[in-house]
């Protein structure tokens, strides 16, 4: 009888008989930080009410989360996508208890700073907010080779979708994690071998992508080995898993394995924290390096990621740099607008990008780049009030034909003070 090989089993790839237990266990900790999700559970429900989107995460999959920020314990909490704030609340509630753990929140959505955060300031301390910093911000331009130099393990909360984000995942950040002890987390990913969800295609069309599926009305889901989903991310999980011999974790998997192995745990769990909380299955899919023995093949970035060179750039009616500006308390005003050009000459057809260093203290700004005739922006960029200044990433289409540069208030009227302290040309 012939043994059965799997499709590229026989491919050359990283040894994996090499590699370490991961360091953590997601099902353990659930269970393990029962009596802290018991104590916090009053404090838990009040963040659930005050966020109001159990249909985006439900509380079992708070309490699931909550028992990963403290069991795994990270120095540095990264959300990439925040919407209504769900993770933030429950992962600022866990850093509470953590003591160390900072976390940098970043998304486009007002919905945490203009609705939840106030909400939530009814019931809890001032201090409570102290370690988070909710950027809004286009995830695509931060520079994150700065935000995690500092630190040595790091939480990834993956939740922003499409293509352009996984490749700035799997190709910039995991990377820059790879030597230090990390841990992603991956929503709205199901284990359709536990989870209730259908293989079948329920009268559906084939799934053809996220945007497509927005734009269609479309309820369609695919199937990529255990993972059922409606986001593209998971064609480029599967890839990259394939291509790295490695294994997506699955919270389900994980969860009713552990379960299932331990009756008396699951009825414990069941009583001590309660149905609402308790739950082996979770919709969402884990990924990490940490254990694993390279070399990993991780995917080269496109954009302004992959430039190479940079240059000046001068501003004749801007007054040198740094200089600072007061935006109005009026939404969408101008407060500043200046041409500018390269001091170096780029071939033609060259892609190319503007980078605006800036630090903002009060309300969200706008940095954005005007058509030639000043009628429209060309691209446009949110920046919410830091600590640190942050980079507004442009593109322009074409150097030789450039609009001016705008600073301006966002669409909210309040006023801030705006440090710009670079700008410069990237291609």
């Amino acid at each position: 009888m012939t043994a059965t090989v799997m499709p590229f089993a026989q491919d050359p790839g990283r040894d994996a008989t090499r590699d370490r237990p991961a360091p953590f266990d997601i099902a353990q900790y659930y269970y393990a930080q029962r009596f802290r999700i018991r104590e916090d559970t009053p404090i838990l429900r009040q963040l659930i009410a005050a966020v109001d989107r159990v249909n985006d995460l439900g509380p079992a999959q708070w309490a699931q989360w909550y028992s990963v920020a403290l069991g795994f314990a990270p120095d540095l909490i990264v959300e990439l996508g925040r919407g209504r704030g769900n993770s933030t609340a429950l992962f600022a509630q866990a850093a509470r208890h953590l003591g160390t753990a900072r976390i940098i929140s970043l998304c486009q959505s007002d919905d945490w700073t203009a609705t939840v955060a106030p909400r939530i300031a009814s019931f809890v301390d001032p201090q409570w907010f102290a370690t988070v910093e909710a950027r809004r911000t286009d995830i695509l331009s931060v520079d994150f080779e700065a935000m995690l130099a500092a630190h040595r393990r790091v939480l990834v909360l993956w939740d922003a979708h499409g293509f352009e984000i996984a490749e700035l995942v799997l190709g910039e950040i995991l990377p820059r994690l790879a030597n230090r002890d990390h841990l992603v987390l991956m929503h709205d990913i199901s284990d359709n071998r536990y989870a209730g969800v259908p293989r079948s295609y329920l009268g559906q069309p084939l799934w053809k992508g996220s945007e497509w599926q927005r734009r269609s009305g479309a309820d369609s889901r695919v199937n990529i080995g255990w993972m059922n989903s409606m986001q593209d991310q998971v064609i480029a999980l599967a890839d990259f898993a394939a291509r790295n011999d490695l294994e997506i974790g699955s919270a389900d998997h994980e969860y009713t394995t552990y379960f299932d192995s331990h009756p008396d745990r699951a009825a414990e769990m069941r009583d001590r924290i309660g149905a609402e909380l308790f739950s082996p299955i979770g919709h969402w899919a884990f990924l990490s390096l940490s254990g694993k023995q390279g070399p990993f093949h991780f995917p080269a970035m496109s954009g302004w990621r992959a430039a190479t060179r940079r240059g000046r750039v001068i501003t004749d009616e801007l007054p040198g740099l740094p200089t600072e500006v007061v935006t109005m308390a009026t939404p969408w005003a101008y407060t500043v607008t200046f041409p500018w050009r390269p001091v170096d000459a780029l071939p033609a057809g060259t892609p190319a990008w503007l980078r605006c260093r800036v630090h903002v203290d009060g309300g969200a700004i706008g940095v954005s780049l005007q058509t030639p005739d000043g009628t429209a922006f060309v691209d446009t960029q949110v920046v919410s009030s830091s600590d640190r200044a942050v980079d507004a990433i442009l593109r322009v289409p074409d150097v030789s034909e450039r609009g001016r540069l705008v600073i301006h208030t966002w669409d909210a009227p309040e006023s801030a003070r705006v440090r710009i302290e670079d700008v410069s040309l990237v291609w």
